[in-house]
């Protein structure tokens, strides 16, 4: 067999099995983000440090009629920072909220980030370690600022990124 037949074959069966491999990682992906959906759709069940240690069970508040604001965040980020400057202008708005705003970062570090913004004024408000990182193998890959706020276990709203707290909580 000559080189330019075998060339001639080669290229399109090399082609054809790209665009399969391809196609195989489209579908894949959206499988994941189906499944990430149906998995964030109701309250799913995440264990998170309080920095006082004791653990606290994102599903807890599954039944509860006020709105809940799962807030994954960065001490760090200057959007997360501006964000916590809103809460207290908008302590109106979140006074009957379940804010919840969640780490991976070390605990020094989140009781540094929660005493530096005085975070125990709001008292609805709790700040939560996530060194395991349940909550990004839960919620898929996070940016920071996320928020997945929820009513009676139920997502009413997902926002990747710097907003405001009245866009957050309309319903």
């Amino acid at each position: 067999m000559s080189v330019r037949k075998i060339m001639l074959l080669s290229v399109p069966a090399l082609l054809l099995l790209g665009a399969a491999y391809l196609g195989f990682k489209i579908w894949n992906t959206v499988q994941a983000k189906e499944k990430l959906k149906a998995t964030t759709y109701y309250l799913p069940s995440v264990l998170l440090r309080k920095i006082d240690g004791s653990i606290l069970r994102t599903d807890s508040f599954k039944n509860s009629k006020e709105l809940l604001v799962l807030n994954y965040f960065n001490p760090e980020c200057d959007h997360c920072q501006r964000m916590v400057q809103e809460m207290f202008r908008e302590r109106a708005l979140i006074k009957n909220v379940h804010w919840l705003m969640i780490t991976s970062y070390t605990v020094e570090k989140t009781k540094h980030f929660a005493d530096s913004m005085n975070l125990s004024q709001l008292p609805n408000v709790m700040v939560l370690n996530d060194t395991a990182s349940l909550f990004t193998k839960t919620f898929g890959t996070v940016s920071v600022p996320s928020f997945y706020v929820y009513q009676k276990g139920k997502l009413l709203r997902k926002h990747s990124g710097e907003c405001s707290i009245a866009y957050l909580l309309q319903q």
